[in-house]
């Protein structure tokens, strides 16, 4: 892959930085942390008020120091306050952090107020690189490639996407802002193992970068997989689901009808035997009882009553 370093730093910031008062240039590289020193001519027992002013833009951070204390303090969270020497530390330095950084000082106490000021030209190396990634796709028969142009100050790209060394896509940019391009194929277009190129034509110095990625069907069939296993997955969950709320509504309702009526099973025996006949009855009454003759071992004949049993 091709690449080079730049100094990401337009020319404009840097001819913004003012002829009088002390200048400093700072090169840094992206993801270093850079020290932006601001000189102060007064005591260290004096108040002194410091404003940063990044070109192009407002106050970004501004504070009081007396005798190395810091009061008063609004900065931006990016930015650490540095007492000994006086300036601001930037970690994890980005292309976007070039510019010229303007501090100015000024003595509160004691009176009269003085001024000063420092400059300060932060140039970030950043490495330029042209980046083709293979993107997830829902669909597996299609692909979906991104090309991408990093590292440059943001110009017109044109893209040129390519197929075995047959061009098969040209994407004019007229947005500045947008330094991408993207690639969607479906099959037949494409198959397994293809190689594809995106160039891309950089307008500001008409440099040309290139670089291929060779497409894997593995990416996109895998995802279709996991959407598919995870859809059946959910459809287990929910008949588990709605089988362990039925049989619980279920049994909610059989309790429900058990409480709601009483059943005696217990029983009641009545035994005749002892019943005699009263002389009031009617001759033509008769007990709910009948008579059973039967014989006795010694050849009598005897009465047996009937015992009645109820359950309760």
């Amino acid at each position: 892959m091709f690449s080079i370093e730049l100094y990401f730093l337009p020319f404009f910031l840097i001819s913004s930085a003012t002829d009088t008062g002390a200048q400093n240039v700072i090169t840094e590289s992206t993801g270093d942390s850079v020290f932006l020193p601001c000189y102060s001519p007064f005591n260290l027992s004096d108040e002194v008020y410091f404003k940063w002013i990044k070109s192009g833009g407002q106050i970004f951070c501004n504070y009081r120091i007396q005798n190395k204390n810091i009061s008063n303090l609004n900065c931006e969270s990016r930015f650490k306050v540095n007492t000994d020497p006086f300036g601001l530390i930037l970690p994890d330095v980005k292309s976007s952090d070039a510019g010229v950084y303007n501090c100015s000082v000024s003595r509160l106490i004691p009176p009269p107020i003085l001024e000063d000021f420092t400059a300060v030209i932060l140039q970030v190396k950043v490495p330029v690189a042209l980046v083709v990634k293979q993107m997830n796709s829902s669909n597996a028969s299609c692909i979906h490639l991104l090309c991408s142009l990093e590292g440059l100050s943001p110009e017109q790209v044109n893209f040129t996407w390519s197929q075995e060394s047959v061009v098969v896509h040209r994407h004019n940019n007229s947005n500045i802002t947008i330094m991408n391009s993207t690639l969607r194929l479906c099959k037949p277009d494409w198959n397994d193992g293809d190689t594809f190129t995106c160039q891309a034509s950089y307008s500001s110095n008409h440099t040309l970068y290139n670089n291929s990625i060779t497409v894997n069907a593995n990416i996109t069939e895998s995802i279709s997989r996991l959407i598919i296993v995870g859809s059946s997955i959910g459809a287990c969950l929910g008949l588990v689901f709605i089988i362990a709320l039925s049989i619980v509504c279920y049994k909610r309702k059989k309790k429900a009808n058990s409480t709601g009526s009483i059943v005696f099973t217990n029983k009641i025996y009545e035994n005749f035997n002892d019943l005699t006949p009263r002389p009031s009855f009617q001759p033509s009454a008769r007990l709910n009882t009948t008579t059973n003759p039967r014989r006795s071992p010694r050849g009598t004949v005897q009465s047996q009553r009937e015992e009645c049993i109820y359950e309760n």
